[in-house]
């Protein structure tokens, strides 16, 4: 996350928070000076247990939200620095289509800042990959993981 000319006030440490597909994960915590290195993979799974055309799993992601919040830990229960919000579908597949490729591979997003953090927009660069697959439960009917 970059943040040019951006002084933290606090100098307790940051992480960042992403809620998808009903999951959230958290970020090991970084020091809070820009920019922000977070060098970790997080792994989302979700089983669709009665999807079976691809066309009612992409309404499903368009219906979820993934959310993203940089959030400081000044106590008592942290404090949101900046927040990144838009349907599953379009954050997992940027492209106008859902088909294979290099659609996920380094995006940069602007973040909105809350009214507490000074200076501009955080700016986050990272990238997403995705695997669809098709599974079979054990009563024999199909699904989409």
């Amino acid at each position: 996350i970059t943040c040019p000319g951006v002084l933290l006030k606090d100098k307790e440490e940051l992480y960042l928070s992403v809620s998808l597909l009903g999951q959230q994960k958290k970020t090991q915590c970084v020091p809070a000076a820009f920019p922000l290195f977070f060098q970790e993979k997080l792994v989302f799974e979700k089983a669709f247990a009665d999807i079976v055309d691809p066309g009612d799993l992409v309404k499903l992601l368009e219906l979820d939200r993934a959310v993203l919040e940089l959030i400081q830990l000044v106590p008592p229960v942290g404090k949101i620095l900046a927040t990144y919000e838009e349907n599953t579908r379009d954050f997992l597949f940027p492209d106008p289509k859902l088909t294979c490729g290099h659609h996920g591979l380094d995006r940069e997003i602007l973040m909105k800042r809350s009214s507490s953090f000074p200076g501009i927009a955080p700016k986050l660069r990272f990238s997403t990959s995705s695997l669809i697959t098709e599974s079979l439960l054990s009563s024999g009917r199909s699904h989409i993981q």
